[in-house]
């Protein structure tokens, strides 16, 4: 199989996958495809193969318009855009490269064309590699961009992530960004969880791959020595650089392979107070140990390392009622849009 670049006199030229071999695809098994203003063609057992809907929808080779069987007549699939398509194609006939390297090398608006095809055309296990693909930390999908694309695409995952994220980092995300990204009323019902959830908590719970971790806010560690806070202002993340202010809510959390014990300080710090080694403090935006290097206090200019235990308060000292979950909140608000997406 090889892909070129078809001219026409009536259209802009388009991607063509060309069969190798008539005796591979006879004539009736080519269907001609148009997209904006280029025409692409493919095998059609490749399509109906992954998606009953190409064979109800064109009705290829049935149709007695012909429809489908030539250039001169495709069919036109409007409202999809030619780079969706192309990418598309890309996943039904990969290169010999892609086949070598075990993977596709398509860009993040590429996956997300396939998103835009896959679904409407029930390409269910298509669909499903788009989605882990663009799930990897190297496409760098943002809070708002999991929001926008789990709403459009129905991805439950992404759609609570993003939500727990943006829900529970209120001063990193305004509102008025948010509703830029998302629409005011996806906004203002983000703005309604943060309301709900208790402004003076430092606890909640993300999810992180199959793991359910406790995040809280910097301004929840405290010396071991001096027992006063360690983080006055903002902290930046010795991995990532991005800097974790103390008042948002779930910045860090605590690494599922960390080992904490109860302790019992002074009830001006605090209730539910653990040790924890500062190298599991873990930043929330890049999942990476947020002061692997150490960290020293601002109060008794006590150096802790890496391996140094800290005071994790999880609850301040007027803290009177359990601190309702973020994540919980956005499954409340957020229930119907999370029940339509899809597995």
């Amino acid at each position: 199989m090889t892909i070129q670049h078809s001219a026409s006199t009536t259209h802009r030229s388009g991607l063509i996958v060309d069969i190798p071999t008539p005796a591979m695809a006879p004539r009736r098994e080519i269907v001609y495809l148009k997209a904006e203003d280029e025409t692409f063609i493919a095998g059609r057992q490749a399509l109906v193969g992954h998606s009953l809907v190409f064979e109800d929808m064109f009705l290829v080779g049935n149709s007695s318009s012909g429809e489908g069987r030539s250039a001169e007549n495709p069919i036109f699939l409007e409202g999809y855009k030619a780079a969706d398509l192309e990418a598309l194609l890309i996943i039904l006939y990969p290169t010999t490269d892609d086949v070598i390297a075990g993977k596709f090398t398509l860009t993040k608006e590429q996956w997300v064309g396939v998103l835009r095809i896959a679904r409407p055309w029930r390409m269910e296990k298509i669909r499903k590699l788009a989605i882990e693909a663009l799930s990897e930390g190297a496409y760098g999908l943002t809070a708002v961009d999991k929001v926008a694309l789990g709403l459009n695409h129905k991805v439950a995952s992404w759609l609570i992530e993003g939500l727990t994220t943006l829900a529970s980092a209120a001063q990193e995300f305004p509102l008025d960004s948010i509703e830029e990204a998302v629409g005011p009323r996806t906004a203002y019902r983000i703005a309604g969880v943060q309301m709900k959830a208790n402004p003076k908590a430092r606890v909640t719970s993300i999810s992180v791959g199959r793991n359910r971790c406790v995040a809280f806010p910097i301004a929840a560690i405290h010396c071991v020595f001096c027992c006063k806070p360690m983080v006055t202002g903002g902290l930046g993340c010795q991995s990532c650089s991005i800097c974790l202010r103390s008042g948002i809510l779930g910045a860090i959390y605590v690494s599922p392979s960390a080992e904490t014990s109860k302790v019992f300080i002074p009830s001006s710090i605090g209730s539910h107070c653990f040790y924890l080694p500062a190298r599991h403090v873990t930043c929330s935006s890049c999942h990476h140990p947020a002061i692997p290097q150490g960290i020293t206090c601002p109060s008794c200019n006590r150096y802790h390392a890496g391996s140094t235990n800290m005071y994790l308060a999880l609850c301040p000292p007027t803290q009177s009622q359990p601190v309702p979950s973020t994540e919980d909140l956005v499954r409340e608000a957020f229930k119907n849009e999370i029940d339509e997406c899809e597995p």
